[in-house]
């Protein structure tokens, strides 16, 4: 499994990542520290089942210790990213390449509100952390409708002369996102898509299909990251009922690092 650890510049996704790993980051107090992604081994604590057989086991990968198994995970800190990453801005198109290969992306914030939307510092609780999750899906969402839409003049007049199987394609034209057939015909069939009528599919339901498959394929944890900061704790009791389909974890990575 490959995690991808994303966020806007300066909320401490380096931070968390060296404290998730143990591996070397560059961290520093301004904005793209970050350039090439980072990449690095975690580990997962789970309760191993030689508890159970009442004897000592040695797994192939990871370790185990006290009835107590360490899954190796491996992690990427992308560069951070900023509205309109989609269109290039920042460090985007680099930021979001580095993600195509990921199986689920952990979202680090800066839940005391204490950057802007840039990753500038400002006073802390001034900033609302709310509308870096909601941009974050923006970005996400955009990338995947970019990709669908890559050509797709060309993609619809090939599928309908050579009467191919639409999802197939579709899969094809998305299998660097780690898109698989069964979840676009599931999609294809949510949306009431008819594969026949491919032509006159919407500029608002490819969009529709693009946020289906990213949450499929991209689903995501949030890290709400300087939690011990001022305003901290009050945005991530409000943020938690704002996202109730979020799994958000308050965290202080400086403090872990250290």
């Amino acid at each position: 499994m490959l995690i991808g650890v994303v966020g806007k510049p300066s909320v401490g996704k380096s931070t968390f990542f060296k404290a998730a790993t143990l591996a070397e980051a560059e961290i520093a107090p301004y904005p793209f520290t970050t350039i090439k992604p980072n990449s690095g081994v975690g580990y997962a604590k789970i309760d191993c089942v030689d508890a159970f057989f009442n004897k000592q086991c040695n797994p192939r990968d990871g370790y185990c210790l006290h009835h107590k198994r360490f899954v190796p995970v491996q992690m990427l800190d992308v560069a951070g990213l900023v509205p309109g990453a989609h269109e290039g801005k920042g460090m985007g198109n680099q930021f979001l390449d580095d993600l195509r290969q990921a199986d689920v992306l952990i979202h680090v914030i800066d839940v005391a509100g204490s950057t802007n939307e840039k990753g500038e510092n400002v006073e802390p609780g001034s900033y609302d952390p709310a509308e870096d999750i909601k941009f974050l899906e923006v970005e996400l969402d955009m990338w995947y409708l970019g990709i669908i839409k890559k050509g797709w003049e060309k993609f619809v007049r090939t599928v309908m002369q050579e009467k191919g199987k639409v999802a197939f394609a579709i899969t094809k034209q998305l299998s660097g996102l780690k898109v698989r057939q069964e979840m676009v015909e599931e999609v294809i069939e949510k949306l009431d898509l008819v594969p026949e009528h491919l032509s006159s599919w919407s500029e608002d339901q490819l969009k529709q299909m693009a946020v289906h498959l990213r949450k499929k394929t991209k689903p995501m944890v949030i890290a709400c990251n300087k939690i011990d900061m001022v305003s901290g704790e009050s945005n991530f009791q409000r943020l938690k009922k704002m996202f109730p389909d979020y799994l958000m974890i308050p965290c202080s990575s400086e403090r872990d690092v250290e």
